[in-house]
């Protein structure tokens, strides 16, 4: 049985884009990410924003009916998250009720999830599927297959699926 591991920001969800929309919204139009704002900043515009974000981002194109896709097929998906963490213990709620609302399968979700290398081996994940270089690079030493998440196409030492047609289209070439 396939277990599959999958992030929620920038993976699942627009997350990135759509808080850019808001920080372009509020009149902060130097910067085209908000994740290049000065640290205080930065908190101050999580802290304000954050439960918006969590509530109303939008999923990726075909992330629902690729997930669906899986579970009819019989695969594990594992939400890994770190969501719930460094204080905001109030996006579990919202994440759990975000999910739901758009009928997301999963057969378990781990919230505040920072290491999730460790997560991925006590879990049994065979792929995890994540936007982050640095999580990815401590889940592939345990020997885990990973897959970036990047609609920007570029080079990584992970496999690179820029969508979740490719997510799909690569279970089934090597696992189905």
């Amino acid at each position: 049985m396939l277990i599959i591991g999958v992030d929620i920001d920038d993976t699942l969800t627009n997350t990135t884009l759509f808080a850019n929309n808001i920080l372009k919204a509020s009149g902060i139009d130097n910067l085209e990410d908000y994740h290049d704002l000065e640290q205080v900043a930065f908190n101050e515009f999580i802290k304000k924003n954050i439960k918006r974000i969590q509530r109303d981002v939008t999923l990726k194109d075909d992330a629902k009916e690729v997930l669906d896709y899986f579970k009819r097929k019989g695969i594990v998906i594992k939400i890994i998250t770190a969501r719930g963490s460094q204080g905001f213990e109030e996006l579990v709620p919202i994440t759990l009720n975000y999910l739901n609302e758009k009928g997301i399968p999963y057969d378990k979700i781990l919230f505040f999830q920072e290491n999730k290398a460790e997560s991925c081996l006590a879990e049994s994940v065979d792929v995890f599927i994540d936007d982050k270089e640095r999580v990815l690079d401590e889940i592939a030493k345990l020997g885990i297959k990973t897959l970036i998440f990047s609609e920007k196409k570029e080079t990584s030492k992970h496999q690179v699926v820029s969508s979740w047609k490719e997510v799909k289209n690569y279970i089934l070439k090597h696992y189905l």
